[in-house]
């Protein structure tokens, strides 16, 4: 609802209360040009584009990370673990900054800092993420932002070559390495659940998430529920082989654990590379991550002989392009071969 009320001899009054809106109002010399401000300010609450300072700077971009996550996840699953945890560090990174101070310039700061810690497609990561959440948010909830600020920043970072596209994998385990983590006092489950990786070439989050209910030991199987996909989020379930080195070190788990529900006992995937995190520090290795374990697994069935499809029917991958970044063939095992 808007009125116009004249206030003394020379000016005119407008306000406006629109429902889901602070109410409105502004004095203007003449009754027309109240009215266009009006008819522009509801045309604009109307169609999302209102913008209002104070509205403004009582919305937190950390909430509305939080209200993205937690409008789509629950229901639709369609965030993997690692876009869970990328979510909830924007969050807090982001934790008091109000819409107001959310700015191309606050964006272009945020990534310079950023850029010094992290490589191009982590940043991209973010910001896509970031994006997505402003879109949805402006969408879904009328967030009172005029447009998406990361979007135009996100065009300028990609001139400046901030961020791009993920290099290729390129990291195997070194003669000698695989044993080395071995030989390191560590948790008790943390040993098969390498095992598990480097011969099965399983996720970190997948090998969290298994159950024994999923393991059928005579059948020498493997049930893996909603493999990561970037077009399938739920339904992309797939069954394994279990090769006998994964079958050994599951039943030694199982003196752990137990058999009953989640093969392993911990509270979140994080604390599957917590854990090995610890283990490489003491063995003076910094540049091995968990996920490498799955990319030697890859590779080593390659070196077996395996073919293209044989190997995605193991790993999930749907194509050449997907799978080729994760295999790097050793060249001595090349020449071996070819002799």
């Amino acid at each position: 609802m808007a009125t116009i009320r004249k206030r003394g001899k020379a000016s005119w009054q407008a306000q406006i209360r629109h429902i889901g809106f602070p109410n409105q109002s502004k004095t203007f010399k003449t009754r027309l040009a109240a009215q266009r401000w009006i008819n522009s300010t509801t045309s604009d609450m109307e169609a999302g584009a209102w913008n209002d300072l104070r509205l403004q700077r009582s919305i937190f971009v950390s909430d509305l990370l939080r209200r993205w996550r937690d409008s789509l996840h629950p229901n639709t699953k369609v965030f993997c673990d690692s876009k869970l945890h990328t979510v909830e560090f924007l969050a807090r990174e982001l934790e008091g900054v109000s819409l107001a101070a959310f700015d191309n310039e606050f964006i272009m700061e945020y990534a310079k800092r950023r850029s010094e810690t992290v490589r191009r497609s982590t940043l991209g990561t973010e910001l896509s993420y970031l994006s997505q959440c402003i879109d949805f948010c402006r969408t879904i909830f009328k967030t009172p932002l005029p447009f998406n600020p990361v979007h135009e920043v996100r065009g300028v970072l990609g001139q400046l070559n901030m961020v791009g596209g993920s290099r290729c994998v390129e990291r195997r385990l070194r003669d000698g390495e695989y044993e080395l983590l071995q030989d390191i006092d560590m948790t008790p489950w943390l040993g098969p659940v390498m095992d598990i990786a480097v011969n099965s070439a399983m996720r970190q989050g997948e090998i969290f998430r298994m159950k024994w209910s999923d393991l059928d030991f005579k059948k020498g199987t493997i049930f893996i529920k909603d493999r990561k996909d970037p077009k399938e989020k739920e339904g992309n379930d797939q069954i394994i082989p279990m090769f006998p080195p994964v079958r050994e070190a599951l039943l030694r788990a199982r003196e752990f654990t137990g058999d009953d529900g989640r093969v392993l006992h911990v509270t979140s995937t994080k604390s599957i590379g917590d854990a090995f995190r610890r283990v490489r520090i003491k063995a003076g290795i910094y540049d091995l991550r968990f996920h490498d374990l799955r990319h030697e697994g890859v590779s080593r069935l390659f070196e077996k002989g395996w073919s293209i499809p044989q190997v995605a029917a193991v790993s999930g991958h749907k194509d050449w392009t997907q799978l080729k970044r994760y295999t790097q063939l050793k060249p001595g095992d090349l020449l071996t071969a070819y002799g």
